[in-house]
């Protein structure tokens, strides 16, 4: 009977482990490092379907998280303290209009899905009232 509330949940758990991992990426875009340096990897979400007995459609849960390159990105910038002898700062891979649009979907996800735990729990609120 609660499954509802319990689908939306789910969503709304990936949706913040989602939006954790956008505000790291964008919080961290910009920290360079003396290219050899661990470079700060941005991090992905890959979320699946929870199965039922009758297939998908019970959820979705947090496959895992995984992250982007290694490398960095390298820019000439001779007067920066971790600059290298050639001037070099290695900078994270983080595509700030790639992270802005995943905020805007996992915001609108998160609002959708808490607005379905609302409705749902005024809809069993009523079931129960009608049943007293």
């Amino acid at each position: 009977m609660f499954e509802a509330i319990d689908i939306a949940g789910s969503g709304i758990n990936v949706d913040q482990t989602w939006i954790d991992t956008i505000g790291g990426n964008v919080a961290n875009a910009n920290d360079g490092v003396t290219p050899g340096q661990p470079v700060y990897q941005a991090q992905y979400v890959d979320a699946a379907a929870v199965p039922g007995p009758d297939g998908p459609g019970m959820g979705v849960q947090v496959q895992k998280v995984e992250l982007g390159p290694a490398q960095g990105q390298m820019a000439y910038e001779p007067t920066n303290p971790k600059a290298n002898a050639q001037g070099e700062v290695a900078y994270p891979v983080v595509d700030l209009a790639q992270q802005m649009t995943g905020l805007i979907e996992s915001q609108t996800s998160y609002q959708a899905n808490a607005s379905v735990m609302n409705k749902s729990t005024a809809a069993y609120e009523s079931i129960l009232h009608i049943k007293a």
